[in-house]
């Protein structure tokens, strides 16, 4: 293995970001670190599964026809000596020996946060292998790229997977392994196109071409390779995918076993009078060497910036910390915990009242109403202005009702008014409440979850307490909801349900 211009120290930069890699996923950090890494790019059937699984020498990813990457798969590889085994960072203290289990476990992890077979999300798998077999190297596995969704899959299934690639591939601390099929047209290739949406000078892609035994008799990627066709700054590498082993009739029996597979591209690549002056440039193994070098060099050139923003991050949490232990809330106490839940509950409370109730006049907003004074304003002014537009002239009203009561009495001439009429008039009337009602009801509420979620702004310093707090209210407020539209609904059913013709209305209308 290289040792990067003789300086050993040089190889233990990767395991180094790995390991802050590491530290943030432990401790479920946010800390939006541009964390240097290698992001693999590529549209479903150009090979990038084949191309990881043949860089570190085993077969660990789930394979199947529709698309089997639906999360980001950070995969870390350390050279180690010993036994290999490979560690997840959701299973931090088993170690898998077998590689059958790795893949087991991957598509496991996978439907535990994906319920959707055809679905994606960026929440990423973090996976660490350690062996003999490898170079110091981290990978991104991202899902791979559609044009239009297949038959089962979501609609803006193509949105949600560009929307991954693009979260990882516009940090500029990362580079691009952008694998595209040798027998599509190079200038098209999905992979190429997405990497200079966020690196139009090709400065962090490198090209990786696949399936170059595929491109058919007379067809070479030599040029490309050559770097003539797209440039890159880092320049293309080649490599042959895995293909079957024939059996003693010809026919296709089974894939190739990764060694048989990297000694079937050596010996393509040193037969081929296209590639054969260029064969010690081609190839997994030099992928792999490649890949190594470039991922050091490159943290080494994003080192300045990184420590800057560490430093930065530090002196952050250090002040957050610093709050902590000046608040009351933190005393040298068993029931330290019980006693800031309280504080913070009481102080929840205390927030959420006075935001109905109204603040004292020093405190008030000058400019625009708030909290109780904005739900005072929809009843006040808001539902009386809905309710006055269901509202019937007087004279539509009587001839409304003068309709009705020709249409109840038919052919024949009647001597009494009949009730029927005007209760049928009042009843339309009355029902049409019903909506400006509900309306009435929803801008409440919307009010009351903007109040929910000010109040608890005092715990932003807890996300997780602060989100559970704020879903339990919001809970409580949704089923509240519920109870108040029935019971205005059962109201107006109620109004609905007899109508007294001898009101003094009906009589005053009469006259």
């Amino acid at each position: 293995m290289a040792t990067h211009g003789g300086n050993p120290n040089m190889e233990l930069l990767i395991p180094m970001i790995n390991q802050l890699q590491h530290i943030f996923t432990s401790v479920n950090a946010k800390l939006t670190l541009t964390l240097p890494q290698i992001a693999v790019v590529g549209a479903q059937s150009a090979g990038k599964s084949s191309v990881l699984e043949n860089i570190v020498g085993r077969d660990f990813l789930p394979r199947g026809g529709n698309m089997v990457t639906k999360r980001p798969l950070v995969l870390q590889l350390i050279t180690s000596q010993g036994q290999e085994y490979a560690v997840f960072g959701h299973k931090p203290q088993q170690r898998f020996i077998n590689y059958a289990d790795v893949r087991a476990e991957i598509e496991n992890d996978t439907k535990a946060i994906v319920r959707d077979d055809m679905g994606v999300s960026n929440l990423p798998i973090n996976l660490t292998i350690f062996s003999p077999h490898v170079v110091n190297l981290t990978l991104v596995d991202l899902p791979g790229m559609v044009k239009v969704p297949s038959q089962g899959q979501p609609p803006d299934i193509v949105k949600k997977i560009d929307d991954i690639i693009l979260e990882y591939i516009s940090n500029e601390n990362c580079l691009i392994l952008a694998v595209t099929p040798a027998n599509i047209d190079i200038v098209t290739s999905d992979a190429l196109v997405m990497a200079r949406s966020r690196d139009p000078m090709g400065k962090r892609t490198i090209g990786v071409l696949t399936k170059l035994d595929m491109m058919g008799k007379g067809h070479n990627a030599r040029e490309v390779l050559l770097n003539k066709v797209v440039v890159l700054e880092r320049g293309f590498i080649g490599v042959v995918l895995r293909g079957q082993r024939l059996d003693e009739y010809g026919r296709a029996s089974k894939e190739l076993d990764i060694p048989a597979a990297l000694e079937n591209e050596r010996q393509f690549f040193q037969n081929d009078p296209a590639y054969r002056d260029i064969a010690d440039r081609l190839g997994v193994p030099y992928l792999q060497r490649t890949l190594s070098v470039q991922l050091t060099e490159h943290i080494l050139k994003c080192l300045p910036d990184l420590q800057r923003e560490l430093q930065g991050r530090h002196r952050d949490l250090g002040k957050e910390v610093a709050e902590y232990r000046a608040s009351a809330m933190f005393e040298s106490s068993s029931s330290s915990d019980t006693k800031a839940l309280v504080g913070l509950t009481h102080e929840l409370h205390e927030n959420f009242d006075t935001a109905l109730q109204g603040t004292h006049l020093k405190e008030a907003d000058l400019k625009t109403l708030t909290g109780g004074a904005r739900i005072a304003n929809i009843f006040r002014e808001r539902f009386p202005f809905e309710l006055v537009k269901t509202e019937l002239q007087d004279k539509d009203m009587r001839n409304q009702t003068i309709v009705a009561i020709k249409n109840i009495r038919g052919f024949r001439s009647g001597l009494f008014t009949p009730d029927e009429a005007f209760e049928y008039i009042v009843q339309m009337q009355i029902s049409k409440f019903e909506d400006p009602v509900m309306k009435c009801v929803d801008m409440v509420v919307s009010e009351l979850l903007s109040i929910i979620h000010e109040a608890t702004n005092k715990m932003k310093r807890y996300p997780l307490l602060r989100q559970v707090t704020e879903d339990l209210l919001t809970q409580y407020l949704r089923e509240r909801e519920i109870a108040t539209k029935q019971a205005c609904s059962t109201y107006i059913q109620t109004q609905l349900s007899y109508i007294n013709t001898n009101n003094e209305d009906f009589i005053g209308f009469a006259g």
